[in-house]
């Protein structure tokens, strides 16, 4: 084979990561051809809607998927945090590449410290895990903002906006440096499932999954089937106020969760271990779920 077609997103960060998968790829299979071709997707067109509740399941992924199955590409790159929780019929994830870092930043426009934030201090974020937790600070305000990356970032200092919540891994992939710039510890911030992971995603009948599957990196996998498989439990998708990482060591993970309620007053967490991703998953989801409705 040596030509593929890439379906892919067409934001900044899509892009960014879509020529570093074709990179890798090319680097051990040197007479690869590869062709991106640009998708549009509901998440795409609905620049201003909120992810809540009502955010359609899929909403960055469908059209892509849609255009594997009708064979308008022959593989896609995904973030992995955006993707449902189920697989879609006919379809596979070839490869995990290695991850990114896993954890959130504020970015502001002063230097800030994280329990002693200025009054009425407002912070941009749309996704519910990153409110519920930033309102466990006092102080804070969360206002609802949406776009690509560096365009949330352009509107800190604007329209009375103090700082946004972003994924490191998309800081760092852009490289985009911020002069106030707060690193948020996973063990306080837990990210969302898949965070700074890639998914390469192909048809499940082809010989395409065989060219991808060079860039497969075992514990990256590891980790974001037991993260998947946490979310994947509590019935929860990309956007529901739940927090997983998993920490691998050897052939063992170790599963961190966090889950709130939907009005997010409530919390749960907890921590699983094991070698089996998707029952190590289950169970602190099942333990988390009875301890929140309790």
């Amino acid at each position: 084979m040596t030509k593929l077609r890439v379906g892919t997103r067409g934001s900044d960060l899509a892009l960014w990561q879509t020529r570093w998968v074709c990179a890798k790829l090319r680097e051990h299979h040197p007479s690869l051809e590869i062709e991106t071709i640009v998708i549009k997707t509901p998440g795409d067109a609905n620049a201003t809607g909120s992810f809540g509740k009502d955010w359609p399941v899929g909403a960055f992924v469908s059209a892509i998927e849609s255009a594997l199955l009708e064979e308008q590409v022959d593989f896609a790159v995904h973030s992995y945090k955006d993707m449902q929780t189920a697989q879609t019929k006919g379809l596979m994830i070839a490869a995990v590449p290695k991850r990114e870092v896993t954890n959130d930043v504020l970015l502001t426009d002063r230097p800030v410290e994280l329990d002693a934030i200025p009054t009425g201090f407002r912070v941009g974020t749309s996704s519910p895990r990153r409110i519920a937790q930033l309102q466990q600070l006092d102080n804070i305000e969360c206002v609802p903002i949406r776009g690509n990356l560096p365009t949330r970032v352009g509107k800190i200092g604007k329209d009375g906006l103090n700082g946004v919540v972003l994924a490191a891994a998309g800081l760092a992939r852009l490289g985009i440096e911020h002069p106030h710039s707060t690193q948020l510890p996973v063990d306080r911030f837990i990210p969302a499932p898949a965070q700074g992971a890639l998914a390469i995603q192909t048809r499940a009948a082809g010989p395409e999954a065989e060219v991808i599957a060079v860039l497969e990196h075992p514990p990256s996998r590891m980790a974001v089937d037991a993260e998947r498989s946490f979310l994947h439990a509590i019935g929860a998708g990309c956007h529901t106020p739940v927090g997983a990482i998993a920490n691998i060591e050897g052939s063992s993970a170790t599963l961190t969760g966090q889950l709130f309620s939907d009005d997010f007053s409530r919390m749960a967490r907890g921590q699983e271990c094991g070698e089996n991703s998707s029952e190590i998953g289950q169970k602190l989801a099942r333990r988390l779920i009875s301890e929140l409705e309790a």
